[in-house]
C-alpha cells in the first residue's frame, strides 16, 4: 500500500511537470562498501518539458573516505552527454566535507572542487553545498532533508549559479531507499529559473560472500 502511495505520488509529479515548464532529474545511485571507502556510481539523466531530451545524461564513479564522525574526505570521475549541444564532458573532481550531528539533525558542508574538460572553456569549479537532514518515524524509516549550494567559476572569478532544494524519502527496504524532491536553480545569465522535480532511488549492493534477501 505505501509504495502503492509513492508510485502514485511519482505519477503525480510527472503530470504537473508535463502542465508547467519544468525539467526532470532522475537519478539511480548503486553503493557499495569496500575496505574504508564508500563507492558510489550514479546514473543521472535529465529530461525538460518544453524542449528536446534528453538534456544530459550521465554517470561515473565517486568514493568517499570517512576520516572520522566529522570529516569526510571524496574524490571521483563523472562523465556527462549533452546531446543538445551536442557536447560531452570529464569531470574530475575532490571534495572536503565537515559533517556536524546536533539533536536529530545532521549538517554537511561539502566544499567540492571540479574541473569540466570538454566543456566550454573547461572552468574550474568550487561549489558550496550546505546540506541539513533529519530522520523521522518508526525505525527512522523516513527523513526529509534540504539544502542550498552556491557555485563559483574559479576560471571566471564570479559565482554563476545557486541551486536550493527540499525532499523527502523513505527506506523502502534494507537495500532501496526512494527520494523525492524539488529543486530551484538560478544562473548568471539566465533567463529563467529552472524548476525541477526530481527522483534520486539509492541502490545498496550486496558485499562479496553476503547472502539472504534484501
Amino acid at each position: 500500500m505505501r509504495r502503492a502511495a509513492v508510485l502514485s505520488f511519482i505519477f503525480s509529479l510527472s503530470t504537473l511537470s508535463g502542465a508547467q515548464d519544468f525539467q526532470q532529474w532522475n537519478e539511480v545511485d548503486l553503493t557499495a562498501t569496500w575496505r574504508k571507502f564508500d563507492l558510489l556510481a550514479p546514473l543521472l539523466a535529465r529530461t525538460d518539458t518544453h524542449l528536446p531530451n534528453p538534456q544530459l545524461a550521465a554517470t561515473g564513479l565517486v568514493a568517499d573516505f570517512i576520516l572520522n564522525r566529522h570529516l569526510v574526505l571524496t574524490a571521483g570521475y563523472l562523465y556527462a552527454d549533452l546531446p543538445q549541444i551536442p557536447d560531452s564532458v570529464h569531470l574530475p573532481l575532490f571534495a572536503v566535507t565537515p559533517v556536524f550531528t546536533v539533536s536529530r539533525f545532521t549538517l554537511y558542508d561539502r566544499n567540492r572542487f571540479e574541473k569540466l574538460v570538454g566543456y566550454t572553456g573547461s572552468p574550474v569549479r568550487y561549489r558550496n553545498r550546505l546540506f541539513v537532514n533529519r530522520p523521522f518515524g518508526a525505525s527512522e524509516r523516513w527523513h526529509w532533508f534540504a539544502d542550498d549550494e552556491a557555485i563559483f567559476n574559479l576560471s571566471a572569478g564570479n559565482w554563476n549559479q545557486n541551486r536550493f532544494q527540499a525532499g523527502a524519502g523513505a527506506r523502502l527496504n534494507p537495500r532501496l531507499t526512494l527520494d523525492i524532491y524539488y529543486l530551484e536553480r538560478v544562473a548568471n545569465g539566465a533567463a529563467e529559473t529552472t524548476n525541477v522535480l526530481g527522483t534520486l532511488l539509492t541502490v545498496r549492493l550486496k558485499r562479496p560472500g553476503e547472502g539472504g534477501k534484501p
